[in-house]
């Protein structure tokens, strides 16, 4: 960041989100990945840890904050 310069939240937030995102389908990349070799279990357990931490509702957050910046031009 510039010195001087403010962060913008809303900048911050979207690409906090999108990392998310990005993260939780690199994670069920993973998973599936490992469902087709000898260790299927591994990959079944790290697909049902993912499904915990609710990855279609992070994707739900980022398309309401691009949504919500759309419409108020923020």
């Amino acid at each position: 960041m510039a010195e001087g310069k403010e962060e913008n939240g809303y900048d911050l937030a979207e690409e906090g989100w999108k990392l998310l995102v990005e993260g939780a389908e690199k994670v069920q990349r993973a998973a599936n990945i490992l469902k087709k070799t000898e260790h299927s279990i591994d990959g079944y357990n790290i697909e049902r840890a993912l499904i915990k931490h609710k990855p279609d509702l992070i994707k739900q957050h980022l398309e309401g904050l691009q949504q919500h910046r759309q419409e108020s031009k923020r």
